[in-house]
């Protein structure tokens, strides 16, 4: 295999986790690589430890920008990169060493645009939890649009280039991703899965998907970004309505259910009362049908609760619930 991957790592201030991200690449079984470091205008000394690597390895190149966020970081680096093959690794993150040639291969074994693996979560306190990149091996997507909600980190997969001819991620906001992935998964005519978990992701204290604040709601308009999508770019009706009430299922996944597990974490300092009822303003106004959708209907006995409390207002409820739980 000799197909150029360009591996694109958006830094920020992650001097502290930058050797490891970066020696995980470096190590990677697939050398023929393109490695991107992307500098989104640090003010420690990620820089410096960037300039040191490209001493090491002549694979590694260094971009500069101004600060403008992780998606025009990965846009930045995906105008400059060469490569046949897109992989995305956040730089406080770290890869095992036979990620790229496996998916790579796997990829070519089977004519298909974009590979999947597994990660593992890698918490502060040295625990462990093995996230699923999907439960499949070959997929047309065409034929299985449930594949559209699955995982949708852009970290755990390789991308054929052609992939992101009119896609970009988008820029200031958050869920990145899943405004992202679910349009880029539509547009490949096959997906592969490796069922190994080659991507760990660093689940650091204090990062900012652990924080309270408002840009928590942009779930919303990042599902509503790939619904958009298909209803300009799908002309089957069918498989539209079929991709599109997968999204929507989306509506309930990760913004009924994660966004309100969220927020029941905040600080109790915080008005997690208030979250929760913009939460539910921001559910009905993205899904006004939200109450009838199948998800919700198969819920079990706890989560009913939770959802019949959240339709009356009743958010002290809710969190007293949550709270017992913990």
């Amino acid at each position: 295999m000799k197909h150029l991957v360009s591996v694109i790592v958006p830094v920020y201030n992650v001097q502290m986790y930058l050797d490891r991200c970066v020696q995980s690449i470096v190590d990677q079984t697939y050398s023929n690589l393109e490695i991107l470091l992307v500098d989104d205008g640090s003010t420690d000394e990620s820089y410096s430890l960037m300039q040191k690597w490209a001493e090491k390895d002549s694979r590694i190149h260094l971009l500069q920008k101004t600060n403008g966020g992780l998606s025009d970081a990965r846009n930045y680096g995906i105008q400059k990169a060469q490569g046949e093959y897109f992989a995305f690794i956040d730089s406080d993150d770290f890869i095992r060493p036979a990620m790229i040639e496996k998916l790579l291969e796997t990829m070519l074994e089977n004519q298909a645009q974009i590979g999947v693996c597994d990660m593992e979560y890698l918490y502060d306190d040295g625990r462990i939890e093995l996230a699923s990149g999907g439960d499949f091996e070959v997929a047309d997507i065409k034929t299985h649009p449930e594949l559209i909600g699955m995982n949708n980190s852009a970290c755990n997969k390789l991308f054929a280039r052609s992939l992101f001819s009119d896609i970009e991620f988008p820029i200031g906001k958050w869920y990145e991703d899943l405004a992202t992935i679910p349009m880029i998964c539509f547009n490949a005519e096959r997906i592969v899965k490796v069922n190994e978990p080659f991507y760990v992701y660093y689940q650091r204290t204090g990062s900012i998907a652990h924080s309270a604040n408002p840009k928590i709601f942009h779930i919303y308009e990042a599902i509503q970004r790939v619904i958009d999508y298909i209803e300009t770019h799908c002309s089957n009706e069918q498989l539209k309505n079929q991709f599109i009430q997968e999204m929507k299922h989306c509506y309930i996944i990760h913004g009924l259910d994660l966004t309100t597990l969220r927020i029941k974490d905040f600080d109790r300092s915080e008005n997690r009362e208030y979250y929760l009822e913009e939460n539910m303003k921001c559910l009905k106004q993205f899904y006004p049908d939200w109450e009838n959708d199948s998800m919700v209907k198969s819920v079990g006995l706890k989560k009913k609760m939770i959802i019949a409390l959240l339709k009356r207002k009743q958010w002290k409820a809710v969190l007293g619930i949550y709270d017992r739980s913990k």
